[in-house]
């Protein structure tokens, strides 16, 4: 069977969406659909067909965006796929709306709801009309967290039985695992904020609670990592070489290699009031058995067991932060190896991939009325 996936980035496909890309081309006929520009070797590895089209990822003007929407249009009628999966708040929407069009199902996947859904004015409107229609006709809706799932259910955006929640994106766990060598306690404590650098991710909260600590404690060290966002969004290279003057602090800029990142650092931090789905950079601490803080926005909720693995603090909330990663210094050995063990389970338990991958096959196979192999 022809199958499609549809996403904001060739990078989001490689970063997310790798393994269940490859679980499929095993048994369908595969092809991916992304903006221009950014090709991803990963990808072309595989055997699938890859699908660029423009889109202005982040825009909102009325002309580019119909451009945009022809042109996902375009690209899946050329591809003809007879299912198509997508991802991200806006991809999501134009490939509801190129399906509708085509006559073809499509099952997205939402990972939180995205920047465009706190729109005023008539953008705002158009967006909800626009979203409340499409949802409502997908074939299935993907959640990535139990809120999401009641916000779209009271909306009327998703039917009741047309929709299932999943783990976000899963985490490989033979690959994201604890460390088999043991912690060199002579090296500083190291907290890590691994994201983009949008301010909405919690960057000057986080800048701002890792300097107050800094100012505290010796033998300590904060790093953040992550690439540069838009002027508008994100936080600027000026503030970060601010806070880089404190000793200790380190901005660490976009890092491949996350297992050996996450490997040289104690506590992941990741205080977002962002929109989110279930943050991918969480479960991947979890499944290498990092003690976590993050905040009670939905999605991050979903990883952080306060008391078992790590600390809630209310979004925006700089002291809460910085008393959380006091909290975490002060951990003895023995609380400290256990809540490190509770990461690793609730990663086994909840977020491995293979979830995720057996949910969309069985999905697909309830739209096509094949068994699942």
């Amino acid at each position: 069977m022809r199958v499609a996936f549809v996403a904001n980035s060739a990078w989001y496909l490689r970063n997310f969406r790798l393994s269940t890309l490859r679980a499929f081309v095993e048994v369908h006929e595969v092809s991916v659909h992304y903006p221009e520009g950014g090709a991803e070797p990963a990808l072309a590895s595989l055997a699938l067909t890859q699908n660029p089209f423009y889109l202005d990822a982040s825009g909102t003007q009325p002309l580019k965006e119909l451009r945009g929407l022809l042109a996902l249009w375009r690209s899946l009628r050329r591809a003809r796929p007879g299912v198509v999966f997508s991802f991200n708040p806006k991809t999501n929407l134009y490939a509801l709306m190129a399906c509708w069009l085509m006559r073809v199902p499509c099952i997205p996947n939402v990972s939180g709801v995205g920047t465009a859904s706190q729109l005023a004015g008539v953008k705002g409107r158009l967006y909800r009309a626009l979203a409340g229609f499409f949802y409502r006709r997908a074939a299935h809706v993907f959640f990535q967290n139990p809120d999401d799932c009641e916000a779209f259910l009271r909306a009327g955006w998703a039917r009741e039985g047309g929709y299932s929640l999943i783990p976000g994106s899963g985490v490989d766990l033979a690959r994201f695992s604890p460390s088999p060598q043991a912690c060199d306690r002579a090296r500083p404590f190291r907290f890590l904020m691994a994201a983009r650098l949008l301010a909405a991710k919690g960057v000057r909260e986080y800048c701002a609670a890792s300097r107050a600590l800094l100012a505290q404690h010796a033998g300590v060290e904060c790093w953040l990592a992550g690439g540069l966002a838009s002027e508008t969004r994100g936080v600027s290279e000026a503030e970060l070489d601010a806070w880089q003057e404190m000793p200790g602090a380190d901005y660490l800029g976009h890092v491949d290699d996350m297992i050996a990142l996450l490997h040289q650092v104690d506590v992941v931090v990741l205080p977002s009031y962002y929109p989110e789905g279930i943050p991918r950079g969480l479960i991947e601490a979890a499944a290498c058995g990092k003690l976590l803080i993050s905040t009670t926005m939905p999605g991050c909720r979903e990883v952080v067991v306060p008391g078992e693995n790590g600390w809630r603090v209310p979004p925006r909330d700089e002291q809460a932060l910085l008393a959380a990663m006091s909290d975490a210094m002060a951990l003895s050995p023995q609380a400290r190896t256990r809540m490190q063990q509770a990461s690793r389970a609730l990663a086994e338990h909840r977020f491995d991939e293979q979830i995720v991958i057996e949910q969309y096959h069985q999905v697909l196979a309830r739209q096509t009325g094949q068994e699942v192999s």
